[in-house]
């Protein structure tokens, strides 16, 4: 959704995205070394800002970066011009059933229940996600496996 936005907003706007620790193409420390929560996104993306010079913005959330977006608007709400969602959910019950089963592993994240959600992150699963209602040969490689 995002990738066919973006160029349109370009035409207009500024459009700085900040590729998220351990998505897209930015380095993955380990779990050892980087705490792989929203609370920290957050304070990396709010840097990006800060280094930017970024006073205010149109805020665009979607998918895994809309809680991180959010954060930053209930900080400083000032700095937002408005908000563009596109599968950002912003409330428990949005998650649905499918989420239930993962809130059980994160709330006891041993290895029988994560071998469960391999899957997930199988290339396969990854290119579906990019490719899935494009037309053929539209979407880069960049952003799959």
């Amino acid at each position: 959704m995002f990738r066919n936005l973006m160029p349109l907003l370009a035409r207009d706007f500024h459009v700085p995205a900040p590729d998220l620790i351990g998505f897209g193409n930015s380095a993955a420390p380990s779990r050892e070394s980087f705490e792989y929560t929203f609370e920290n996104l957050t304070k990396n993306v709010a840097g990006f800002l800060a280094a930017l010079k970024v006073d205010q913005y149109f805020l665009h959330v979607f998918d895994y970066g809309a809680p991180i977006g959010f954060r930053l608007a209930m900080r400083q709400p000032e700095r937002v011009l408005g908000i563009v969602s596109q599968n950002g959910n912003i409330y428990q019950e949005g998650l649905g059933p499918k989420w239930a089963e993962r809130a059980k592993y994160w709330a006891n994240p041993t290895p029988e229940p994560r071998a469960q959600y391999e899957s997930a992150f199988a290339p396969e699963t990854i290119k579906g996600q990019y490719l899935t209602g494009e037309k053929p040969g539209t979407v880069g490689p960049d952003g799959f496996p």
